[in-house]
């Protein structure tokens, strides 16, 4: 898929057969340091659908974690940040073995043995002529014929609460970046 927006820290992630599965946005009437600093600080207590779905999924989280925590706990680790404007995460492991999981940067990138999958994700804060604009993006590339097929299996039950997620992040972090 083209991507419509700017050169960004997560294009040096994706690998040729990556797949964007989600985009969201968010205008922001708070200045981009504000904006980023929200997205680093947003905790999942101000986020209840995010923390019941999380429960339902049987993901471990505190509820007084920041994203940041979050996405800093094994199987995501934070892959490269560009001070207040783009945070890149991911998580990658094969998709029989969910505990056998990418833990460096390194090993992340050289995660691509059939029957694995890499997921890429990104929370990025632009400067706007009224604030700011956050974005999230979501993508995966799936090693194999048999992990993709998983995997779109997958995504077809999780991807609208995957969605949801997001934009209740971003949602919340408006909520901080302009209080």
């Amino acid at each position: 898929m083209k991507k419509q927006r700017p050169p960004s820290l997560i294009d040096g992630w994706l690998g040729p057969e990556a797949r964007l599965l989600e985009r969201h946005e968010s205008r922001v009437a708070a200045p981009p340091e504000r904006a980023y600093e929200a997205i680093q600080q947003v905790r999942l207590a101000e986020m209840p659908i995010v923390r019941a779905l999380f429960t339902m999924r049987r993901i471990p989280y505190s509820k007084e974690m920041t994203l940041r925590e979050f996405f800093s706990t094994p199987p995501f680790l934070i892959l490269e940040e560009a001070p207040e404007q783009e945070a890149v995460i991911g998580t990658a492991h094969g998709l029989w073995r969910l505990r056998k999981y990418a833990s460096t940067p390194d090993e992340f990138r050289a995660f691509t043995k059939q029957g694995t999958m890499r997921a890429i994700a990104n929370f990025r804060v632009d400067a706007t002529e009224s604030g700011s604009l956050m974005s999230t993006e979501t993508w995966v590339e799936t090693f194999g014929p048999m992990a993709s097929w998983l995997f779109r299996a997958y995504w077809l039950i999780v991807g609208p609460f995957s969605a949801l997620i997001r934009r209740e992040f971003l949602r919340a972090a408006r909520k901080m970046a302009e209080g």
